[in-house]
């Protein structure tokens, strides 16, 4: 996955296509979409029939509510995230239908590609297809949106062994939207320390047991951009490498 930057620098004015958010209980993630020509904002929600697009606010409400969403992109756990229009089937796969996407509301010609699996009532648009389309019961499922993020990319690094054990170092590329608990690479392996960059973003995470330590940088992070931050990791690195010498 390329970076998904949740900096409200990025570009104020950007406000229509994809935006997601994980609840405070780290449950699931929101999705809503926003189409800022026609001045709506519609809510993905799943039925017992499939999946539904529900206009959640339009008109006079609609500046009110997007504003609420914009204010809360500073809180970079937890806030409302606007994806990358080249991003959003790769983190949010779930088809848009034509209509929601159009400058005007009503009288708009289907795609058949895109709106074959859905219905328009108003401008409510529901599909009788579970989306994201689940994943088989012993596939490994991340979470419900995310099902088709790969794996995080690891690379063992060799350590110089201590005269009585060993102590194995690796790294990992962990998606921008995974729970660090979730992180198939750290998990098993205690408590995970997080760090943060300079401007307060959880970037790097890290976790050792038994001689195995793991350091994951998240997607956006890009290596060597924050000296401080690497500078800590590496040095609780080594602590954790003494610690684990000493009890050898």
């Amino acid at each position: 996955m390329k970076k998904l930057v949740n900096d409200p620098s990025r570009n104020v004015n950007a406000v229509s296509g994809m935006w997601v958010r994980l609840r405070k209980d780290g449950s699931k993630y929101d999705v809503r979409y926003v189409n800022a020509k026609v001045k709506r904002v519609w809510s993905l929600s799943q039925t017992s029939q499939g999946t539904a697009w529900n206009v959640q606010a339009k008109g006079v409400r609609y500046e009110d509510f997007l504003n609420g969403m914009r204010s809360s992109q500073t809180d970079l756990e937890h806030g409302w995230m606007l994806i990358p229009d080249s991003e959003r089937m790769k983190t949010v796969p779930v088809p848009v239908p034509t209509g929601m996407d159009a400058k005007t509301v009503g009288g708009i010609v289907a795609h058949p590609s895109i709106d074959a699996s859905w219905e328009c009532e108003e401008e409510r648009f529901t599909s009788n297809i579970h989306w994201p389309v689940p994943m088989p019961e012993d596939a490994i499922l991340e979470d419900e949106f995310m099902d088709d993020e790969p794996a995080p990319d690891t690379q063992e690094i060799p350590e110089v062994p201590p005269k009585v054990n060993t102590f194995a170092v690796s790294y990992c590329t962990m998606p921008d939207l995974m729970m660090a608990k979730e992180c198939p690479e750290l998990q098993g392996l205690g408590h995970i320390r997080h760090f943060r960059t300079s401007k307060g973003r959880k970037v790097a995470y890290v976790a050792s047991a038994n001689g195995k330590c793991v350091v994951a940088y998240r997607a956006r992070y890009e290596r060597g951009s924050d000296n401080v931050l690497e500078k800590a990791v590496a040095d609780y690195v080594a602590v954790a490498r003494d610690l684990w010498a000493k009890a050898a």
